[in-house]
């Protein structure tokens, strides 16, 4: 398996020391134009990589000014902090580690909130409802994925009172 730093799945907690952002991961202007205006009041974007949205952006690598570096596994952020939190995260990652950076989305966005989620797989959540999808395809015969828009229904922090472990 070549050492691309894209490939090794059971590595992917360690990508932003191993891989370089590369420019196909770039939304184009007409899918960052579409999660722009999808967003409302107080935004983050997760592995948000060079992207300009959101007024807090994190990414495990920053690329540029501005960008504060963590791990969307867990956000240095209190519950319930944001209107929209907006995620595009690794697609390598394997089935078993999709779940904790979604449930992470979660537990920062206000009760009410939306999250706007870029994957080729749907997340899901007791926590959200799920508005609306979008399938993306950057050009003919290229990779798709669909872009899930949810509202935060409940206090993830409110249901899991008294319990050892949260699951958003």
């Amino acid at each position: 398996m070549a050492d691309d730093g894209v490939t090794k799945v059971k590595n992917w907690h360690r990508m932003g020391a191993r891989t370089t952002l590369r420019k196909c991961w770039i939304w184009n202007k007409t899918v960052e134009d579409f999660v722009r205006r999808k967003v409302r009041g107080y935004s983050l974007n997760i592995c948000a990589g060079k992207s300009p949205i959101g007024d807090i952006k994190v990414d495990v690598d920053p690329q540029t000014r501005g960008v504060i570096k963590a791990d969307m596994r867990n956000l240095p952020f209190e519950d319930n902090t944001f209107d929209t939190v907006v995620s595009d995260p690794p697609w390598k990652i394997s089935f078993y580690q999709r779940m904790r950076p979604f449930f992470e989305c979660v537990r920062v966005c206000k009760v009410r909130g939306r999250i706007i989620y870029n994957a080729y797989w749907i997340p899901t959540s007791k926590f959200v409802k799920l508005e609306g999808m979008w399938v993306r395809q950057d050009m003919d015969w290229s990779n798709t994925s669909v872009i899930s828009i949810f509202k935060k229904v409940s206090d993830v922090s409110e249901a899991n009172k008294g319990r050892h472990c949260s699951q958003a």
